[in-house]
């Protein structure tokens, strides 16, 4: 059976962010269409001090947690910009019938502390569009643990020594799932 939902887990700094924008790369350098969201770091001075939500296609941002916000779902020492994360999801879920596939990186605990988060999450699996994604590696329950036990999902887990390995693993799956000959 192919595979249609891929998740990507590990440690945080194992490489499946890395991974993930590796597949956007190749996958848009063979003019396919992603929609979807990545949630990088913001950095300043070499400390985290949050995370910005981009949407792939349109890459609209905005501030998705931040050490400075004053009020929001706390997560950690972040806060999070639920208006914010919520405009970005609404974008990018208008774009799921349109995209060959939907990028979801992270469903993780300030992801899913937005409604809007979690119904963006549910329709992209829950479409004909194959979805890869990355996910919270220790939480087994709620919202990120029902999404782990979906018979729909094919779980990686990615180790920093064999990021290279999983690469092209998640490349294969991704060609497999797109039905193309990606070079």
């Amino acid at each position: 059976m192919r595979t249609k939902n891929l998740f990507l887990t590990g440690r945080p700094g194992s490489g499946k962010s890395s991974i993930i924008q590796k597949i956007v790369d190749v996958v848009s350098s063979q003019g396919l269409d992603i929609c979807g969201v990545l949630c990088p770091e913001i950095r300043i001075g070499g400390k985290r001090v949050g995370f910005k939500i981009i949407e792939l296609r349109t890459r609209q941002e905005d501030i998705l947690a931040h050490v400075e916000l004053t009020n929001g779902p706390r997560v950690g020492k972040y806060r999070v910009n639920l208006v914010g994360v919520e405009k970005i999801v609404r974008g990018a879920m208008s774009l799921i019938d349109g995209s060959d596939i939907i990028v979801i990186d992270e469903v993780g605990p300030m992801e899913v502390t937005s409604q809007a988060f979690r119904a963006f999450v549910l329709k992209s699996l829950d479409s004909t569009k194959p979805v890869l994604g990355a996910i919270h590696m220790r939480t087994q329950s709620g919202f990120i643990g029902g999404i782990k036990r979906r018979s729909d999902v094919l779980l990686l887990h990615v180790q920093p020594e064999k990021r290279e390995e999983m690469f092209q693993r998640v490349l294969d799956i991704v060609k497999d799932m797109l039905d193309i000959k990606v070079r």
